[in-house]
């Protein structure tokens, strides 16, 4: 059985998808819990998450991955 799943979306349907995962967008631009607006999510290196950088989230936890080469690199190395 595969359990890889892969979801790719346009740019435009971020806020959409963060939704689903009970996730929402502060007035900075900052990914945050819907239920805790003042609860940043944070990357892999523990750095805040802005909505134009959100590339995804990886499964087993809520592990947000930006879209930036590094955090790429990274994620493939795991």
């Amino acid at each position: 059985m595969n359990d890889n799943i892969s979801l790719t979306f346009d740019s435009s349907l971020k806020k959409e998808v963060l939704s689903f995962f009970e996730k929402d967008v502060n007035e900075e631009g900052i990914i945050v819990e819907k239920n805790n607006p003042d609860q940043q999510v944070l990357s892999t290196d523990g750095q805040e998450v802005r909505i134009e950088e959100f590339g995804g989230i990886r499964k087993g936890s809520e592990v947000f991955i930006k879209n930036d080469l590094i955090s790429l690199m990274r994620l493939s190395k795991q």
